[in-house]
């Protein structure tokens, strides 16, 4: 610790030292771009300096509290410099690596251990039961008896969401995780080991892909609420506990229309295989992901708008089947309620499985990201009247 903070001083002293000489030069040469001087100041700037130092400094210091005995204990770390929706530029990059991934991945390639491993993983294309119906590449795999109700996928595109947004600026959408320490691993290696599943860190579980989700819409314009919380570490009473934050957003932001409830899937078969369902996007692999779209039926009541979600659906499948087509696995339609009742379009967005990496899984989330953005603002933003 005494090691770190002496380097940092010292770094903090030189770092004084250059700025200082770079601004008396450039009080001489009246030339200098504007931007030049500024970098420069700001690189003096005393606050600069110390929030700098206290970054360096925690990443040394373990946080209180962490308690989580499914998992190694990881320091948390800021994952995404936010930017608002009036910073959109539409011009993200969709394919590269962010760094702070490149940076897991190479600590984590340094300490793979094939005999820790606990199984295999697979790339295979995975169901898991149900009635497929297709229409135009848009597929549903459907739970419930064709004689209780049979989506008409044709039909349904063409009634379409009742979605209207007047104004993007305002927050849209809300992007939640009811089981939030579902982590991914980080290397491609052909096996898995146990600290892959679960994670605390945000900067390694399903909050660190939403980050991704988030930072593409907001590239297309929207504002987007992010509730990176943990709802999980009871894991019975998670939906409950992310319900009751969904609820305040709701309250608190009347504008939000779109609730998305990110997820990662597990696929274990009885061998100890895991799959991880993968689709190739522009040359670069990314994980398969699924929509829950849930209906009144048996065991779920109280829920009579939930055919308004499915009509969103597939609206969204089928704008993933245009632009990345394979990415999708089929909605998954069945008895199943969750948080979906709370608006006309909310869903449950699986992305990968934990077999998956976590680039994969950031790839995928910001294609989706990308596509569902695109969507909402050619079909649903509307001008004021």
């Amino acid at each position: 610790m005494k090691k770190q903070v002496l380097i940092i001083f010292f770094n903090t002293v030189i770092i004084l030292g250059c700025a200082g000489i770079c601004l008396n030069v450039f009080s001489v040469v009246k030339t200098v771009p504007g931007f030049v001087t500024v970098f420069a100041a700001s690189f003096s700037s005393p606050d600069y300096l110390v929030s700098t130092a206290k970054s360096k400094i925690s990443a040394y210091i373990p946080h209180a509290g962490a308690n989580n005995t499914n998992t190694p204990i990881e320091i948390s770390e800021e994952v995404m410099n936010k930017a608002g929706s009036e910073d959109s530029d539409d011009g993200i990059d969709l394919i590269s690596t962010p760094k702070d991934i490149v940076k897991l991945m190479n600590k984590a390639e340094e300490n793979a251990d094939k005999k820790k491993a606990l199984g295999k993983t697979s790339e295979e294309p995975y169901l898991g039961g149900g009635t497929v119906i297709s229409y135009n590449g848009v597929e549903i795999q459907s739970k419930i008896p064709a004689e209780v109700y049979r989506p008409d996928i044709r039909s349904l595109l063409e009634q379409d969401s009742d979605l209207i947004i007047r104004d993007k600026t305002k927050p849209t959408v809300l992007v939640y995780h009811s089981h939030t320490t579902e982590a991914y691993s980080l290397l491609d290696l052909g096996y898995y080991i146990k600290s892959d599943a679960r994670s605390d860190n945000p900067a390694r579980n399903v909050v660190r892909v939403g980050d991704e989700l988030v930072k593409a819409l907001e590239a297309k314009g929207f504002n987007v609420i992010h509730d990176t919380e943990i709802h999980d570490r009871d894991y019975s009473s998670s939906y409950d506990k992310s319900r009751a934050a969904v609820e305040k957003y709701l309250e608190e932001y009347p504008s939000i229309e779109v609730t998305i409830d990110l997820h990662r899937d597990d696929i274990t078969y009885s061998n100890k295989t895991k799959v991880k369902p993968t689709a190739l996007i522009n040359g670069k692999k990314a994980a398969k992901m699924m929509i829950i779209s849930g209906c009144e039926y048996g065991l779920v009541k109280n829920f009579p708008d939930w055919e308004y979600n499915l009509r969103f659906d597939l609206q969204i499948q089928n704008k993933m089947y245009s632009k990345y087509k394979g990415l999708m696995r089929p909605i998954l339609f069945s008895q199943r309620k969750y948080n979906m009742y709370e608006t006309h379009n909310s869903f449950l967005l699986e992305v990968g499985t934990d077999a998956n990496t976590l680039d994969e899984a950031c790839y995928s989330a910001r294609l989706f990201g990308d596509a569902l953005g695109e969507l909402m603002n050619e079909r649903y933003v509307k001008n004021r009247k």
